[in-house]
């Protein structure tokens, strides 16, 4: 039997609501298929749609940071009993030269959607409670902020084939599709009407976050991670024909996230701070599936090891602490690329998976400083993190190309299989660069619109059949 993850994103499926003794108490909504009108007359619903969006952006992690990491080439997935995990995504179908629509590789699609709706239903449950206006800001703040976040990982997916940005109330109907720009736009007015919500959001949600929030579970803490997101997501438009302003505007959301000052980064520690997915092996919750000792079937490329630079202390330090070496293993179907190496970042299945740290937002401000030629700065950051993270010597340039360069091996390293490689090489239009095992394989530039999602379009979008 074919085992795949699911990504999905649907509320409430395996919470049990807590009822009281009173008869009013004994009338509870159906969280299973909730409504507006059913969980808003319970502040449980509430609580319980924050925690299904939880779980929705949680249990969709991992499959995307393996799909982005095989197109990347950071990782394989060699699942022993089908070789389509290789076939489909590194040689895909003819005519021209793509992946599937109808195949494995249309994944983070349905369960991003779900998870969008379940945000917007969060709005309007909140508007029906008896919650008070800072309190309702700040779960209006919550909810925009992973809208918004779900709807990056959508575009990250599919690039210039562009996304629905729309809910429609009728899921009948389906939201027209705009371009990558529009997106990102939207994006951007998003996290910054979120942040809006949250500076008017009191002290404290009405809800309670899970530990990968610590420090970032208030209205003002949580501010904190939605400006973090604001700069990653102007980073990518800067780099995508937006330019100087938006690696401006980056720099601004950088202003109220929680980076390292300029070359400030004391310690591993500090680099890893940041907001995280948790996991766990407990009865119906969910194990991080990317720790080797969860799934014993994902490898690392073995050119993780060959292109790693030297310092001073030996080879770069975040190969030795991220990787190690396995006996050879073939994949499935004689597909003849074995693979030697293997992740060691999660090292238990209940290992947390970040969603954005420290250590990238100081390489979000590199790039912007980068790009708006601020070069003195930029570097100070890079070799902050070569010495701390790398133990690695200092670099140095004076042109954004060289600057590029630098930044691009940092990135990878730094960010190693926290899917961000692939999003890198297309951004910067270098996917050409990425290395080809075998002949007749190629590089992905987007992932597919699933072919459901074309079926149901009476206008299809760009890249459906």
């Amino acid at each position: 039997m074919t085992r795949r993850h699911l990504w999905h994103g649907a509320s409430g499926l395996l919470l049990a609501a807590v009822v009281g003794c009173s008869a009013d108490k004994l009338t509870i909504p159906n969280y299973n298929q909730p409504t507006t009108e059913g969980v808003s007359k319970d502040i449980n619903g509430v609580k319980l749609l924050v925690a299904g969006i939880l779980d929705g952006t949680r249990d969709a992690m991992a499959g995307m940071n393996r799909d982005f990491g095989v197109f990347g080439r950071e990782t394989y997935n060699y699942f022993a009993t089908d070789g389509r995990f290789i076939s489909n995504y590194l040689v895909g179908i003819p005519g021209p030269q793509r992946l599937d629509p109808a195949g494995f590789a249309v994944g983070n699609w349905t369960g991003r959607y779900q998870n969008q709706r379940n945000t917007v239903q969060l709005i309007e449950v909140t508007k029906a409670t008896g919650l008070t206006d800072a309190q309702k800001s700040a779960v209006y703040g919550f909810a925009k902020t992973f809208r918004a976040l779900e709807l990056t990982y959508v575009i990250l997916g599919r690039d210039t084939l562009g996304a629905p940005v729309d809910i429609p109330s009728d899921p009948n109907s389906p939201a027209p599709f705009v371009s990558r720009d529009s997106v990102y736009s939207f994006i951007s007015a998003t996290l910054d009407d979120a942040a809006k919500d949250l500076q008017a959001g009191g002290s404290e949600f009405p809800f309670t976050l899970t530990t990968g929030f610590a420090g970032f579970d208030t209205p003002a803490g949580f501010l904190k991670f939605n400006r973090a997101i604001a700069a990653r997501v102007l980073a990518y438009r800067g780099s995508l024909g937006c330019g100087a302003p938006c690696y401006t505007a980056a720099l601004t959301a950088l202003s109220g996230s929680f980076v390292s000052p300029v070359g400030g980064a004391t310690s591993l520690d500090d680099l890893n701070r940041g907001v995280y997915n948790v996991y766990s092996t407990a009865a119906g919750d969910t194990p991080n599936s990317n720790s080797f000792a969860q799934d014993n079937y994902i490898f690392a490329h073995a050119s993780i090891e060959t292109d790693a630079q030297s310092g001073p202390s030996g080879i770069d330090a975040r190969y030795t602490r991220k990787v190690t070496t396995n006996p050879p293993v073939s994949p499935p179907q004689n597909l003849n690329i074995p693979a030697t190496h293997h992740f060691i970042i999660y090292p238990t299945p209940s290992s947390p998976a970040p969603i954005i740290r420290n250590e990238e937002l100081m390489l979000i401000r590199a790039e912007a400083n980068i790009f708006l030629n601020n070069f003195g700065a930029a570097m100070q950051d890079i070799n902050n993190i070569r010495a701390v993270s790398g133990g690695l010597g200092p670099v140095a340039f004076a042109t954004q190309a060289a600057g590029l360069t630098a930044l691009l091996y940092e990135r990878r390293y730094s960010l190693l299989f926290e899917g961000q490689r692939w999003i890198d090489y297309r951004r910067f239009g270098i996917l050409n660069q990425l290395p080809l095992d075998q002949p007749g394989q190629f590089v992905a530039k987007v992932m597919p619109i699933p072919q459901a999602e074309c079926d149901a379009r009476v206008t299809k979008p760009t890249g459906c059949t």
